[in-house]
């Protein structure tokens, strides 16, 4: 019985190239897994750092906003209480 043509040649898929050699590294799946882990949590932290900067910028102009109200209201008393006397309240 002869061989048909189709069974003996090879096609491109048989041809050995680089996305179908397996490459000895070693490190293995659980490796690169860590790896991902430690690059996901140096981001988190960086992202971590952002925000309590942010947090840390807003806390002090909320600060700097209470100071000036409280300047505000000494320098608006005086003149609450003269209007308040010539009023006949106290």
């Amino acid at each position: 019985m002869p061989l048909k043509y189709c069974d003996s040649v090879r096609s491109a898929h048989d041809i050995p190239h680089q996305g179908n050699i397996r490459h000895s590294t070693g490190t293995g799946n659980i490796y690169q897994q860590l790896d991902n882990l430690d690059r996901e949590e140096a981001r988190l932290l960086k992202q971590y750092d952002m925000w309590t900067a942010r947090a840390s910028r807003i806390e002090g102009r909320m600060a700097q906003i209470n100071a000036q109200r409280r300047a505000l209201l000494a320098t608006l008393e005086p003149s609450i209480e003269a209007a308040e006397q010539s009023v006949g309240l106290r």
